[in-house]
């Protein structure tokens, strides 16, 4: 009996430490964060000059989408419109916006102070370790790169390839809504696009350096 109550006893006290955390140990290790972004720490820090440049830059681009949208909502595409009304419907949509946006110029969304910021949010991934592949994926051409004649509310050269960023720059800018994206002419200079419309909305000349 007296046998049996020490048994007892002492599955009590292990339970008790066991529930108390000090017989178990966490066997899995340390959790690793998720790498954060110059634009993420910017945003989470108001204090951060940086974050007064992106919010001003969100406004500006929320302004245009806005009016992009109420044109399209306006006139929608059908889902069976062949290649010919989408394109014929993309040169509406261009004009329209043309004429809301007659006086447009650069550095309306892309002002001194964004296009400062980008340039260098973007520094770091083209003059870093990993250079030699983001500007391989970028198609860069050593030597100068003649200069291109971009134009806000052009329509994108049909002669120019839609050249996208590679994904380590996309990650180290802002995210774009689904109506507009950044692309690369002449593989150096940032053109913020209108997918719908096809149109040249604001650039940043010689983003890559």
């Amino acid at each position: 009996m007296a046998e049996l109550t020490r048994i007892v006893l002492a599955l009590a006290l292990c339970a008790g430490l066991s529930g108390c955390g000090l017989l178990t140990r966490d066997t899995r290790g340390p959790t690793v964060p998720e790498p954060i972004t110059p634009v993420q720490k910017a945003t989470a820090s108001p204090d951060n000059p940086d974050s007064a440049i992106l919010a001003d830059f969100n406004a500006r681009l929320d302004t245009y989408v806005k009016k992009q949208r109420a044109l399209l909502k306006g006139d929608p595409v059908a889902e069976s419109a062949t290649p010919a009304e989408i394109k014929a419907r993309q040169d509406t949509l261009a004009a329209q916006l043309r004429a809301i946006r007659k006086n447009a110029k650069q550095g309306d969304i892309f002002t001194p102070q964004v296009a400062a910021l980008f340039k260098r949010l973007v520094y770091p991934e083209v003059n870093g370790p990993d250079r030699q592949e983001t500007r391989q994926a970028l198609a860069e051409e050593d030597g100068e790169v003649a200069q291109v004649h971009l134009k806000v509310n052009a329509r994108w050269p049909d002669s120019e390839p839609l050249t996208t960023a590679p994904a380590n720059l996309l990650a180290n800018l802002p995210q774009l809504p689904k109506d507009v994206e950044y692309r690369f002419s002449n593989k150096r200079h940032l053109v913020l696009r209108d997918v719908d419309a096809n149109i040249i909305v604001d650039f940043i000349y010689n983003a890559i350096r």
